[in-house]
């Protein structure tokens, strides 16, 4: 089963109970709505008991790569693999003991050796490496626990790799053809059709380097289970936020592509006298259909959260009647999130400032790759004594990202270019 496929038929499930709901509630019939909205509680239910499911299955996966995109399969063990320590804390403590007091602990040895492949050596030069399932957990953490990132096309590359090329279709023009070139006809019997074949784009993409450091003084680290929660967490946080910021806005630069850096991004004109700073219904309305008219379900607001407070006044007139475009958290359907024409928000102050283009964005976050290293341990490391004489802990996150398309597409009967990722312009 596909988690994310039973999610969203789910979710058009729950769609569809809204609609009638909806319906119920302006006939006044309130008891056959209140009844519709408890069967909306119940995928609701459904819909959580998936994700669990889901982020218990990525909490166990690991990296394949042979040269082409693979999705992340369950995590298996093998009789060579050494994990000597039990936490992050007890392995923080031993490097401790062993730095302040040379108190030598013989599992920093065992997880260096394992991951460099040598005999001997120590860690006083170079530093000690973090333990596999630790430092597969920070990373992982920080993707699971952002509203953006694990709803990203995420794959992962082996210790045996620091790049990743694949094939894409080489596609600008649907209104014929698909793929680049490929093509059906309609043909009598005993004629022939003309060929055709699909158009390809070589794609690389190589891992960056995302780097962390971390000060603690000699009370923090005699505390094994303290440093286990704060180090763990705080790591997380930070690889969250500067990922969400490269994927948002990267220049692609030693960094990923940034969406609002995207050749496939749409960006929508503001309406003849629209106010400074100001986000409309009819901003909403041109926006969605500048959009991909495929897989909708997908599409998210992207929003600086200075643009809430404007969400409840999101209105479109007809006549004397308005009709809004904002949903709250919760309300008739639920929802564990904000909505605009029933779209998720997600607030992220790694969007343009109020007013600027970029403060408000619809995308399609599947089309956009995230790649992260495997849980190799080089890539992940603690090191203690290599600037001045402080405790100073190091973390290297090894990953990149960019959009898929490389441009906006054309569709059938219609000049208007629509594409994965919108956004308004600037409203000075």
């Amino acid at each position: 089963m596909d988690p994310m496929e039973k999610i969203v038929g789910l979710r058009e499930a729950k769609q569809k109970l809204l609609t009638k709901a909806e319906g119920l509630v302006a006939e006044g019939k309130f008891e056959e709505a209140d009844a519709v909205t408890e069967e909306m509680e119940t995928i609701n239910n459904q819909i959580r008991t998936v994700e669990k499911l889901a982020a218990a299955s990525n909490a166990a996966a690991e990296g394949v790569y042979d040269g082409a995109l693979h999705t992340k399969k369950p995590e298996e063990k093998t009789d060579g693999e050494d994990k000597p320590f039990a936490s992050l804390g007890e392995q923080l403590s031993a490097i401790y003991q062993f730095r302040k007091n040379h108190v030598e602990d013989k599992r920093l040895q065992r997880v260096n050796n394992e991951a460099l492949g040598v005999n001997e050596g120590t860690g006083a030069d170079g530093g000690f490496l973090l333990q596999t399932d630790f430092a597969g957990t920070i990373l992982e953490s920080a993707v699971e626990s952002s509203p953006l990132l694990n709803r990203l096309d995420r794959y992962t590359c082996s210790n045996a790799a620091n790049a990743m090329r694949w094939l894409e279709a080489a596609e600008t023009d649907t209104s014929k053809s698909v793929f680049g070139g490929v093509q059906m006809y309609w043909a009598s019997e005993g004629t022939s059709v003309a060929a055709s074949k699909p158009q390809f784009r070589e794609m690389k993409m190589d891992l960056e380097k995302m780097m962390g450091f971390a000060y603690a003084t000699d009370e923090m680290l005699t505390d094994a289970p303290f440093m286990s929660g704060f180090f763990g967490r705080a790591f997380t946080l930070a690889a969250d936020r500067l990922l969400t910021e490269g994927v948002i806005s990267g220049d692609g630069v030693g960094k990923p592509l940034g969406i609002l850096n995207s050749k496939a991004l749409i960006t929508v004109d503001k309406a003849t006298g629209q106010v400074a700073g100001t986000f409309t219904g009819e901003n909403v309305i041109k926006m969605q259909a500048s959009a991909l008219p495929r897989n909708r379900e997908r599409l998210v607001w992207l929003m600086h959260p200075d643009l809430e407070e404007q969400l409840p006044y999101l209105a479109i007139k007809s006549g004397d009647a308005a009709k809004f475009l904002w949903n709250p958290e919760g309300g008739l359907g639920n929802f564990d999130t904000q909505r605009v024409l029933n779209k998720p928000v997600l607030f992220e102050d790694n969007c343009s400032a109020l007013g600027s283009k970029g403060d408000v964005l619809l995308v399609d976050p599947y089309q956009y790759i995230l790649m992260t290293k495997g849980t190799i341990k080089q890539d992940w490391s603690i090191h203690v004594e290599f600037l001045t004489d402080q405790n100073c802990f190091r973390v290297v996150f090894r990953c990149n990202g960019a959009p898929k398309m490389a441009a906006p597409l054309k569709i059938k009967n219609s000049n208007k270019l629509r594409g994965p990722f919108v956004t308004l312009a600037a409203r000075a």
